[in-house]
């Protein structure tokens, strides 16, 4: 597939793949990599609820130091956080910006005639904000804990075994959907010359969408017959020991019960 949307593609399918094999962090010795995988979830889960619950931008920039001071203790880069961050919190600012002249209050601006107000502006700075200190938390699972003791830990804090089984297992072949999404725009490639016009892209696409569907559908087939043959009818088993739980995962875990109670006490109590 060559032209527009044949290098879109692409480009989506390598940031994807990108996004999904970032595992090098979880290797270094940081301070969320020294947890245990079960603290670090029930703690981080805890810190993004915390944070989706207040309304005040004070405590949500506060929330926003204390998830960068995290990043900073377990070695992460900044770069590659705010990277992972950056999509979601910019999707949902699009899909609140009209509120910036919906809510009444206090003209700040007039844009083509529509009126900016203080209140607006404020509700989506701070459902932005919010959005990215929340996604920016649970990437810090993602990155400082290996995908292998994820799965350990939700089974050994007792989360639905079907759940379980739904995120491992769309986790481990998003790699294999990927490889044959790459594999379908290299056949395509080499057998196109030349560049070809938007309108020729989004017939190609439309062809390659419906084999890459018709693959898929036949690889899932194959995957749950290998499964079966293999004892797939077994509930996932952690397969990684869980650390002994030291003062720093208490430490952790006291945080997040004193941010979560602290957000609702500002909410609601105050």
């Amino acid at each position: 597939m060559t032209g527009v949307v044949g290098r879109s593609v692409e480009s989506i399918t390598a940031a994807l793949r990108a996004v999904f094999t970032a595992e090098q962090v979880a290797a270094t010795d940081g301070f969320l990599q020294r947890r245990d995988p079960r603290v670090t979830l029930v703690a981080v889960a805890g810190l993004a609820l915390a944070v989706m619950i207040t309304r005040t931008l004070a405590v949500t920039v506060g929330f926003a130091g204390l998830t960068l001071a995290l990043a900073w203790l377990s070695a992460v880069p900044l770069r590659r956080l705010l990277a992972r961050a950056a999509v979601v919190p910019l999707v949902s600012a699009l899909i609140v910006l009209p509120q910036a002249v919906l809510l009444p209050g206090e003209v700040v601006a007039s844009v083509f005639g529509l009126a900016i107000t203080d209140a607006g502006v404020a509700y989506v700075v701070l459902f932005t904000l919010r959005v990215g200190v929340g996604v920016a938390l649970l990437s810090l699972i993602v990155l400082t804990t290996p995908f292998s003791a994820v799965v350990a830990a939700l089974r050994q804090l007792r989360v639905p075994v079907a759940l379980v089984w739904v995120i491992a297992i769309t986790y481990r072949y998003l790699f294999l959907f990927f490889d044959e999404l790459q594999r379908l725009i290299l056949a395509r490639n080499s057998r196109t010359k030349g560049e070809a016009t938007l309108r020729g892209g989004w017939r190609d696409g439309r062809r390659v969408a419906g084999t890459f569907l018709l693959r898929t559908l036949d690889r899932g087939e194959r995957v749950g017959r290998g499964m079966r043959a293999r004892g797939g009818a077994r509930p996932p088993s952690p397969y990684r020991r869980s650390r002994s739980v030291d003062a720093g995962d208490y430490a952790l875990l006291v945080v997040a019960a004193v941010a979560v109670v602290g957000s609702g006490v500002i909410r609601w109590g105050l």
